[in-house]
Parts: C-alpha cells; structure tokens; sequence
C-alpha cells in the first residue's frame, strides 16, 4: 500500500505542479505583460508630455521670431517700389546723383513688354531694369553707386561699365545697369 501512496502522492503533487505552470502562464504572464504596455506607454506619454513642455516653453521665443519676421517684411515691402511711383523715383535717383556731382545722361527703359507684363499675387514684385549713362569723376560715381545702398527703395545695380574719353577728361562716362523692384500691388506699404 505504501507503494500505491506513494504513487497517489507524486501523481498528486505532478497535479499540482502542472497547475501551478498553466496558473504561471494563463493568469499571470499576461499581467507582466500588461503592466510591461502599460510601463511602455506611460514612459511614452511621459516623453511626449516633456516635449509638448519644451514646445509651450518655446512659444515666447517662436512670437518674437513672428514678430520679428513680420517687421523684417514690412520693411521689405515699404521699400518695393510701387509702379506708379517709378519715373518720381527715377527723379529722385537723378537729384541724388547731382548732389554727388555726376549727371545723368540718358535713361534707357526697359523694352514695352517688360513694363506691361503684370504682377500677381504669385509673383508680387519683378525686377524692372534701366539703362542709365552718366558723367563725372570717377570716385563721385562710386559714390554715387555706394550711397544706393541707402535709398529708401530697392535699388541694384548688377552691371556697369566705364568709359575714359580723351574729350571730357578729367571725367568718365560710365553706363550703368540699374534694376528697381517695382510692384503694381504695392501701396501704402502693403503688398
């Protein structure tokens, strides 16, 4: 009899091993896991909610840069040149020149189809280029080139060249490309 007990009790106890393993893997392996997700997602969250942190921390910064990009256009486009503004402005480019003691010789427009082409709100403002000779010193009309920079409008100029003439020595002749960004959009400063 002892044999048949002993046999009831490993058998038993194989029982209750084998319950324990399928209680270990059906019930309690999936709270692990569960709380292993839920660790995971926490962590993710937790990430998320520094960043968002980081993010509304920088939004004072982020205005300033707003504001500033905002001024930075306004000044831009108060210096476009508004196109019924461009022979005024072109007067005004010719007295600054007299003032630097260079004298405008002849002003050569750009071709019909470039003054009649339109601006859109796509394309808000366009290059208009000029032909301008002038006269005088050479150092006034580098001047007078350098001093461009300070005008109130867009004023470039891409290409020049100079000519010393035997016929109005001490003086150059000098003919300069002149490109004014005009816009039929732009009023009041506004584009």
């Amino acid at each position: 009899m002892a044999l048949l007990e002993r046999r009831v009790l490993i058998i038993g106890l194989a029982v209750y091993l084998l319950l324990a393993i399928f209680v270990w893997f059906a019930l309690y392996q999936p709270r692990l896991k569960a709380r292993q997700r839920n660790a995971a997602q926490a962590a993710q969250l937790q990430k998320q909610l520094d960043e968002t942190r980081a993010r509304v921390k920088g939004i004072g910064r982020l205005r300033e840069q707003v504001a500033e990009l905002q001024q930075t256009n306004a000044q831009f486009i108060a210096r476009v040149v508004p196109r019924a503004q461009m022979l005024s402005m072109l007067r005004q480019l010719a007295q600054l020149a007299a003032e630097r003691k260079v004298r405008f010789l002849e002003i050569a427009p750009p071709s019909l189809d470039s003054l009649l082409q339109q601006e859109s709100p796509t394309a808000p403002l366009r290059s208009v280029p000029f032909l301008i000779t002038m006269q005088g010193r050479y150092i006034d009309i580098g001047q007078y080139v350098e001093s461009l920079d300070k005008f109130p409008y867009f004023v470039r100029v891409p290409d020049f060249e100079i000519n010393a003439r035997e016929d109005i020595r001490p003086e150059v002749e000098a003919k300069l490309l002149v490109n004014l960004y005009a816009s039929s959009l732009a009023t009041g400063g506004k584009l």
